[in-house]
């Protein structure tokens, strides 16, 4: 039987290969890349994507498995003129979601200083709610003492990654290189401040079964509001080149998560608070993301973003399709020890 260190060896090194396969074709301008998957999706909010050298943890090791980021665009001096000119394009000011391919907190992404300087700019400029994102292991209380100097802690709104409950899923699934306990303590900080976050719980990472994703969201959803978060997003894995979940699933060892499913989690969880269901807006585009039947598909989504605006558990009531049967039988999947599972699944 392989021990732990053996598994997370010999998936290092698959990833590696994985990732370098794809780096070279990677367009590293963040900012023209979000504008057009914006215009694609048809996002009416505001989005600025900031030209940053890309996730520092991603440059400092091999980043997380399931992630399709962007390599980075290398471009620091220049990046708070770009910045500008994007945000200058929104008329709206009640909202702004600012995307930095990494945390916005990094200091090895972006300097402090013009970290404050944005965050200024969009507090001084009227901008109502202010969105980031952040890993929670970069979250500190002198990070967060300079941040509230220069905006309101009710403007700013943080994305905090936490993605699953088990640390050993985290780490051997998702190679997140943080835990819950990283999380605990961003959130104390988060809280003490009065900054508003919104939790991510990743779907369905690669290995698990589509009864054990559930199972496991249901478990992070819980966990999240236990520790007080203002709302939870459910984002189920897609496929996006040169991942994990791409390479399983071109060998017929992973899906992407069911509708039915995510449908599923909300239903177990949604009494605990704010769920929103995510899926749909990724960096870099996927080719394929959560979903049924062709013949479902589309509606099921459609009731999904209804659910997302009203948040109103009634607005899942009276779907269904033939291919329920097949969800079923996904959920009826047993496997064998998580460890053993890697092993035959990438070799």
């Amino acid at each position: 039987m392989s021990s732990k260190e053996e598994v997370k060896l010999e998936l290092t090194a698959l990833v590696r290969r994985i990732k370098s396969e794809g780096e070279q074709s990677y367009d590293s301008n963040v900012s023209r890349i979000v504008r057009e998957t914006i215009e694609n999706l048809g996002i009416e909010k505001a989005v600025v994507g900031l030209n940053t050298s890309g996730c520092s943890y991603k440059r400092q090791s091999i980043g997380c498995f399931h992630c399709g980021h962007l390599k980075g665009y290398e471009n620091p001096e220049e990046l708070f003129q770009q910045f500008i000119s994007d945000v200058s394009r929104f008329k709206r000011r009640d909202e702004i979601f600012v995307y930095s391919n990494g945390s916005f907190f990094d200091a090895d992404e972006i300097y402090p200083d013009t970290q404050i300087k944005i965050l200024r700019y969009l507090a001084d400029s009227g901008f109502g709610k202010i969105v980031i994102e952040s890993r929670p292991d970069i979250v500190s209380e002198d990070m967060i003492g300079q941040v509230i100097q220069v905006i309101e802690p009710n403007k700013l709104y943080v994305g905090l990654g936490f993605d699953t409950y088990d640390d050993e899923v985290r780490d051997l699934c998702l190679n997140k290189g943080f835990s819950r306990d990283d999380y605990d303590k961003a959130v104390s900080i988060l809280k003490q401040s009065r900054i508003a976050f919104e939790t991510r719980v990743v779907v369905k990472p690669p290995f698990l079964t589509e009864k054990e994703g559930i199972e496991e969201a249901v478990k992070t959803v819980g966990y999240a509001f236990e520790k007080g978060t203002d709302s939870v997003s459910l984002e189920p894995l897609a496929l996006q080149r040169y991942t994990l979940q791409d390479y399983l699933h071109r060998k017929g060892k992973y899906r992407v998560p069911w509708l039915w499913s995510l449908i599923e989690i909300v239903r177990e969880t949604q009494q605990y608070g704010k769920i929103t269901v995510s899926g749909e807006n990724f960096i870099p585009l996927p080719y394929e993301t959560v979903h049924n039947c062709n013949e479902c598909t589309s509606e099921v989504k459609n009731v999904i973003h209804q659910f997302n605006e009203t948040h109103q558990l009634r607005e899942l009531d009276g779907l269904d399709c033939g291919c329920k049967d097949s969800w079923n039988t996904d959920l009826s999947i047993k496997d064998i020890g998580l460890y053993e599972r890697i092993m035959n699944q990438i070799r």
